[in-house]
């Protein structure tokens, strides 16, 4: 299972890089711990060990355009009290690249986004279905983005809902919340599909005492 986790991240040129001139280097939280984002996800402190144990380092891209080139790369990715830190260099050499360090420097871009891969064990959800994340396996992508918040660009896994038998609308909540959608748009989700099925139940009902 794989998709993105947004947050406000306030990326910046890196300003212990900053005093060398126009250098590219940027620094900033791609995920903060303890906080819960618009899709009721939070992350434990723990979550990232084993993947930074790899020592394998994510690409950089501009609001997830993987089919483009990368902006740039991730150098190093510690792990403080606040969240994952990240540091990296964006290529000042592209057109792209310039552009966006500019646009960093300036303030109007500051979100960072990360696609992390699951398992079915990495994470719980407490008596309010927040998801809590305790482990990552991989991270495909830390991409410097316009909004952090953007529902619309996260990657959907449907498995869990089409592989499981749904007998309840607690278990279907949590089968959507797996899928991807966060708690409002999975009850918004339920919703809609009650309100489709007592409609198309109304009519046979109404097709029924016309036959008589």
């Amino acid at each position: 299972m794989s998709f993105y986790i947004y947050q406000k991240s306030e990326i910046k040129a890196d300003p212990d890089k900053e005093p060398e001139g126009d250098s590219g280097f940027i620094v900033g939280y791609a995920s903060k711990f303890g906080g819960v984002d618009s899709y009721e996800d939070t992350i434990e402190k723990t979550a990232f060990d084993n993947f930074l144990k790899t020592g394998k380092l994510p690409k950089m891209f501009f609001n997830h355009d993987s089919w483009g080139l990368p902006v740039g790369v991730w150098d190093r990715l510690e792990v403080d009290d606040v969240g994952l830190k990240a540091y990296g260099r964006i290529n000042l050499k592209t057109t792209a690249g310039a552009d966006l360090y500019e646009s960093i420097k300036f303030g109007s871009v500051d979100g960072l986004s990360i696609c992390i891969r699951l398992g079915e064990n990495d994470y719980f959800y407490d008596d309010g279905l927040i998801r809590h994340i305790t482990n990552v396996q991989d991270m495909r992508e830390i991409s410097i983005v316009n909004y952090p918040a953007d529902n619309n660009a996260r990657m959907i896994d449907f498995k869990s809902i089409k592989n499981d038998t749904i007998d309840n609308i607690k278990k279907f909540e949590r089968s959507l919340r797996d899928a991807g959608f966060s708690k409002s748009d999975a009850m918004a989700l339920i919703s809609q599909a009650k309100t489709a099925i007592h409609s198309e139940r109304d009519a046979d009902e109404v097709k029924g005492l016309e036959s008589i």
